[in-house]
Order: C-alpha cells, then structure tokens, then sequence
C-alpha cells in the first residue's frame, strides 16, 4: 500500500512541477475530484517537508541559505548563493519559499481541506489537513509577515488568482483558531487514514496532543505583541495536554523507498546529491563558528554526532566553525585555510529516510518553562527546564546515535537552570537551548523565528562590505520581486507592514 501511495504521490507532484503559466498553476491538479483523500493527505504532509521536488525544490534556501545562516547556525564562503552569511539580498534564494509555498503545499493543502470538507466520514482526514496547514501558514507568516492566507490557495476553487494579503495578527488568531478546533473535531468513530498519515500513521490522540503543542509555540510567539492573548492561548495549550515524550515528536516519516519526494529533502541538499556538503569541493554551508565555540564552550555532546571535517573525523578537538561573513577572500586571511578543515554536517545526520522533524518534545518543555516563568502556567519551570533539557539529548536517537546517560547528566551539570537568576538569565538558559535544539535537528527556520522573539543566545552580527542592513541581523526576508506586477494586493502589506526590506518588523516582532 505504502509503495502505490509513494508512486501516486509522486505522480500528483510531478503534475504540479511541469507547469509554469500562472493561472495553469492554479488549476487543480488533482482532478478528477474523486482521487481519494489518502492520496491528498499524504501528499500535503510531504509537501510539507520542501520535497516536493527532490533536490529542485527550493524551500530549503530559506532553511539553509538565510535562517541557518542569519543566526550564525551554519556559514558558506560563497557569497554570491548563501546571502544569509553576509546580510544580502538575492530574489531567488529569499523568494524560494514563499513561491514555492504557494505552487505546491498551499495549493495542495487547501484542496485537501476542499474535497475532505464534502464527507462527514473525512472529518479526521480533514483536522490533520486544518492542522498541516497551520504548519505551512505559520513558517511562511513567520518569515515574510503579512501574507496571502485567507483566500490563498484557491485559484483552482474560485478563480481568484489574486489574494488579499491579510495581517499577520489575524493570521496568528486563526491559526490558533484552527487548531483548537480541528483538535475538538477528531472523531475515532470516523474513518481513519492510517497508511497515509508520515506524522503519526493515524494515532488521533497523538494529533491532539500536537495541536497543542503548535498551538503552545504560536503564543510564545505572540508574547511582546499581545501578552494577554500569549497568555489565554498558551494556558489552554498546556492545560489540554502537549506531546508527552520524544517518540511523538511533530516529524514526517518516509516509507524509504528511494523516490525523492517520499525522502528528507536534508539529505538531498546537505548531502552529495545537492550542495555537496559531505566533500564541499569549494563552497557550500558548514557549521558556523558561533555554534561550534557554543557547543564546546557548553560541553554539549550533540557536537560528534552532528559534526564533521571532511573525510569524517568527528573529534571534538578537530571540530572549527566557519565565521559568518568569510568569503574566499577572506579565507585565505584566516589562520586556518583550508576549507577541508572546517566542520560540515555529520554522514549520520543525513539520510533519506530520517525523519524531517517539525517540532520536538524537548521545545515543548522549554516553552512550558517560560510560560510558567512568566505566570502564564503551573509547575515547577525547572522541572520543565530539565526534561526538556535531557529530551533534547535523548532525541537524537532520531539519527540512530545514542547519547549515554552519564554525558547526558554531565551536560545538565555543566549548563544548569538559573533557577534564582533573573527572567533574563532564565530566558537565555531556556532559548540557548532552543537553538542548539533547532541546529541539531535542520530546523534553522523556527530558531531563526524564536531568536527574533527572544534575542536569546546574544549574537553578534557581521557587517560583511555592502551588506543591505547596516550589519544588523534580519528581521525577515523579502517578498518575491514578482508579486508587486502579479498580486495588486501587494501594496497594502507595505502600507500596513512597513518597507519591503530586511529591516523591516512583523507584528510579534517587538
């Protein structure tokens, strides 16, 4: 069954991938509308993942061309691909996710949500749908700000190929919306897609205790903005019940048969198959020095598991990050030259069929201590702190790598809970470790996104020559240069939101 669901799927997707007229891409490229809801569903959760094209997909160059390497996770000497090292702009690398948002998941997500809406008896197909959908929105909100949300996606629908732009705070209201509503709506007397579901292969309960999970990230994420509302949504998050331990961490799964889009598309960018990172010829993306230094500094023994130079050797003492912000140019006026020497991401952190991990358990202890801290929840924050803590250590069983029990408690020794420091303190030991978490498991988007709400760990920018932000840090990126000719609705973001630049804030972005 799983080896027919891949084969459709990548059928289905191909369909979406060899058109380039704007209004075929909007029609509804899985007609007739009887493909079953299988099908769709398993579908939108692997375009979900980016790898809707293999290794041409293009929305890893937000992961790894600007996140990773904004907040000084990961560094390339090639300036001219890799903007976010240097503070620059290039349309193709900050629009990749953004279009391909919209051309693929959008698309694919809503027409789920169309066909399931229609049945009564698809009404758990259609949460997990509400629920995915909440997963795409949020990344593509988070970095671009207002977006095309309400009407976006329906071109196929209703023939509006021209969506509103809509403010990100009523985004982030029916997000949190959604959610708790498709958590309420799962009915296990309904059908249940099993073979479909990557996240959880049809386990509702565990569906539920994701929705409020996500649910718990988006009102952190709302704190300086609307506290009073951070507050009401993360309470109802925490007291519903969150993911329980490692094992229902919020991942997609691949069936490992090989094709690309039923792969990590991780391992398409990061290994030889796409940027060549394994044998960087001579360019790429590599572990930064921030994060190396942090890492070692921290004892942290996540380093040999995620790191290498080239050739393989995985020793602490070996491991150099590259600075952000060294071109060629500047590499030969390093003491270390040569690029061979500086780490990349371990062999055992890539793989086609490793997980392609959303949101860990660990972030959601770490996020349940700051709630508590700031009076938004019961318990103890320490406690919450420290399972989080050693979750995240334990979690990287998800790389078949086992951290044994005596590294995992010196850890926690070497990096204890501030317990009687200041909020700030609290705050950078909990966001420090949020960071490393999102390192660890590729997930440079939600660190870049958590580091601007919390400006935890302290980082400091470059100020590469002819940088676009004065050697600041982004805030976000840019909308694509087309949609200002394509989408009229264009120019009430800026109105609203401010200058189309990095600079720029969103809302919850104080």
């Amino acid at each position: 069954m799983l080896k027919k669901l891949t084969i459709c799927l990548a059928l289905l997707a191909g369909a979406g991938a060899c058109t380039k007229d704007f209004e075929e891409i909007n029609v509804n490229p899985n007609a007739p509308n009887t493909v079953p809801v299988d099908y769709l569903l398993g579908q939108s959760q692997l375009l979900l993942t980016g790898s809707a094209s293999g290794p041409a997909s293009k929305a890893w160059r937000a992961n790894f061309g600007y996140a990773a390497c904004l907040i000084q996770q990961m560094s390339s000497i090639d300036a001219t691909f890799y903007k976010g090292s240097f503070y620059t702009f290039l349309g193709e690398i900050n629009s990749a996710f953004f279009d391909n948002s919209y051309t693929f998941a959008v698309k694919s997500m809503v027409n789920l949500i169309d066909v399931a809406q229609k049945d009564p008896k698809n009404v758990n197909v259609l949460s997990m749908a509400r629920i995915i959908k909440v997963m795409e929105f949020s990344r593509t909100t988070d970095l671009y700000g207002d977006i095309p949300y309400f009407e976006a996606g329906k071109g196929f629908i209703d023939a509006n190929f021209s969506p509103k732009y809509d403010a990100q705070q009523t985004i982030y209201m029916d997000m949190l919306k959604e959610l708790e509503e498709a958590r309420n709506a799962f009915d296990p007397a309904q059908y249940i897609p099993k073979a479909a579901d990557y996240i959880y292969g049809g386990d509702l309960d565990k569906w539920k205790r994701a929705a409020n999970s996500l649910m718990l990230r988006l009102a952190m994420r709302m704190q300086k903005a609307d506290a009073a509302n951070a507050q009401l949504w993360a309470k109802k998050a925490i007291d519903a019940g969150l993911i329980t331990s490692n094992a229902e961490t919020i991942a997609v799964k691949f069936s490992n048969t090989g094709a690309e889009i039923n792969s990590n598309p991780n391992s398409w960018i990061l290994g030889p198959s796409g940027s060549n990172v394994t044998n960087i010829p001579n360019a790429g993306v590599q572990w930064a020095k921030t994060l190396i230094d942090m890492m070692k500094t921290r004892q942290d023994p996540r380093l040999p598991i995620i790191s290498m130079i080239k050739g393989g050797d995985n020793s602490v003492a070996k491991q150099r990050g590259l600075p952000n912000a060294t071109d060629a140019t500047g590499l030969a006026q390093l003491d270390e030259k040569n690029l061979d020497n500086y780490s990349r991401p371990a062999t055992g952190v890539i793989g086609i069929a490793l997980p392609w991990i959303y949101m860990t358990y660990a972030e959601t202890q770490l996020l349940k201590a700051e709630a508590i801290e700031r009076g938004w929840a019961m318990g103890s924050a320490k406690a919450a702190f420290q399972a989080g803590q050693s979750a995240a250590l334990e979690q990287m069983s998800w790389a078949n790598a086992t951290i044994p029990g005596a590294d995992i408690t010196a850890y926690a020794t070497k990096n204890p809970y501030p317990e009687s420091g200041t909020l700030d303190a609290k705050m950078n030991a909990i966001h420090t470790e949020v960071y490393l978490i999102a390192a660890s498991t590729f997930n440079h988007i939600e660190g870049y996104a958590n580091w601007r709400r919390t400006g935890f760990p302290v980082l400091t920018p470059v100020n590469y020559l002819g940088n676009d932000t004065n050697g600041q840090i982004p805030r976000r990126l840019r909308y694509p240069l087309s949609e200002e000719g394509i989408n009229p609705n264009f120019k009430t973001a800026i109105e609203r939101q401010g200058p189309d630049v990095f600079m720029t804030r969103i809302w919850w972005d104080k």
